[in-house]
């Protein structure tokens, strides 16, 4: 009688718990996500939309291509080297990296004499324009949870770009300490289904208002904050409500002001950002208030902080005269590129990269499966921080740079390698006369 084969085990995914979501500025670190073979990833801990999107991108390795054609890693590190060798007016991009990663870019950028800037820096120089013009009185997160009793919501809900933000850090208890209350206004914004649910236990004001006009309607409280009697209506909120908000400012104990600048569709939404600010700024005569300037997709606060550090400007700016040239109009990556001679574009983080100029040469490092409009000059796959390899990155409030551990092996290089594999395969500078 033949006997029966044991029927093999199956295999039980491999659960990988307290992960760091490197994609949003908000650095969740308590994911929970499970890998199943082959090297497949499922967010299991949270509904949030970026992190499901995003741990589950995960297709095999594939060939760094030079024109095209499939070719070893070296030689494809050797054709960009020839390329940037040759360029006059090169542009380093993108730079949707980690810590490590930046590090490299910048230090290529400053071998070649380049421009150096981050894909997402729109929303970024929005607020940094401002920070640069008049300072700010700014927190953080930890401060909004712990201290915080009215958050007043500026513009368009922030939990568009941050989809945790409220269930994370408005919501739950606070760890160290509580404030007797806690209440939170949407100004010019209509919350999501999803922050009104995260917020269900909290009191919630929606003053309902044009959110082009988000800078008039702090200009409008500022002024009923210094003279309750001057108190009047503006982008479609009432004067009565805006004299109501700035009473409450007024008698709170630590007022936050949160905005999301990418968000902001206005056409000098710099300008917004400065109207919140010296509402800030006003709302301190009378109690303590700070901003929260929300910002962080790919990493593009660390990468800033890497090249602040580096070269004591932010992003936007030239290595090409011998010291570095801030301008951030001048350098902004999309307005340079068309004078460009060759791009280097970095985009460790999402398998995305723009449309070029026709005739743009460009060498691309972005994961496998990186749809391009045209077939860059070289392409070099890359692993993505916090899922092929370990990596910090900083979150939205500047304070925190978290790590983030690799989780699968798909044999994909990090940016960091490439970056300065392709430095050393540049021609040897020539010796000072």
């Amino acid at each position: 009688m033949a006997s029966e084969r044991p029927t093999p085990p199956v295999a039980r995914p491999v659960v990988h718990r307290d992960v760091v979501c490197p994609f949003c500025g908000l650095g969740c670190d308590d994911l929970t996500v499970e890998e199943e073979p082959p090297s497949t990833l499922a967010v299991r801990s949270t509904d949030c939309p970026v992190a499901r999107e995003r741990f589950s991108r995960t297709p095999p390795a594939e060939s760094p291509r030079v024109a095209g054609v499939p070719v070893p890693l070296m030689e494809a590190v050797e054709a960009a080297a020839a390329v940037l060798a040759a360029a006059q007016a090169p542009l380093v991009a993108g730079l949707g990296t980690d810590v490590n990663g930046a590090r490299a870019a910048l230090s290529l950028a400053e071998r070649l004499g380049a421009v150096i800037d981050h894909a997402l820096s729109d929303g970024l120089y929005r607020n940094l324009s401002v920070l640069q013009r008049t300072g700010w009185i700014a927190t953080t997160l930890a401060e909004l949870r712990n201290r915080c009793d009215l958050l007043v919501v500026a513009g368009p809900d922030p939990a568009a770009l941050h989809p945790r933000l409220f269930e994370r850090w408005v919501a739950p208890a606070p760890a160290f300490q509580t404030p007797p209350s806690r209440e939170v206004v949407f100004l010019c914004g209509a919350p999501l289904d999803s922050t009104l649910a995260a917020l269900s236990n909290l009191p919630v004001t929606i003053l309902p208002g044009d959110p082009a006009r988000v800078g008039d309607v702090a200009a409008a409280l500022a002024a009923a904050l210094a003279e309750p009697s001057r108190a009047a209506g503006a982008a479609g909120i009432a004067a009565e409500d805006i004299a109501a908000l700035a009473e409450r400012l007024r008698k709170a104990r630590y007022a936050v002001v949160a905005w999301a600048a990418a968000a902001f569709a206005s056409p000098h939404a710099d300008l917004t950002v400065e109207r919140l600010v010296q509402l800030v700024r006003d709302a301190n005569r009378h109690t303590r208030c700070a901003g929260l300037p929300l910002a962080g997709h790919d990493n593009v606060v660390g990468v800033n902080q890497v090249c602040t550090w580096r070269f004591g400007v932010p992003l936007r700016t030239s290595l090409a005269g011998g010291a570095p040239l801030h301008d951030p109009h001048r350098f902004a990556w999309a307005r340079y590129a068309a004078v460009a001679d060759a791009v280097i574009w970095v985009s460790a983080f999402r398998p995305e990269v723009p449309a070029f100029p026709a005739g743009q040469t460009v060498i691309a490092l972005a994961p496998p499966g990186t749809a391009f409009a045209d077939e860059p000059a070289v392409f070099i796959p890359v692993g993505t921080p916090g899922i092929d390899h370990a990596a910090h990155v900083f979150r939205s409030d500047t304070v925190v740079a978290l790590r983030a551990r690799g989780l699968i092996d798909r044999g994909l290089p990090d940016a960091a390698t490439v970056l300065k594999a392709i430095a050393a395969a540049l021609p040897e500078e020539a010796p000072a006369c």
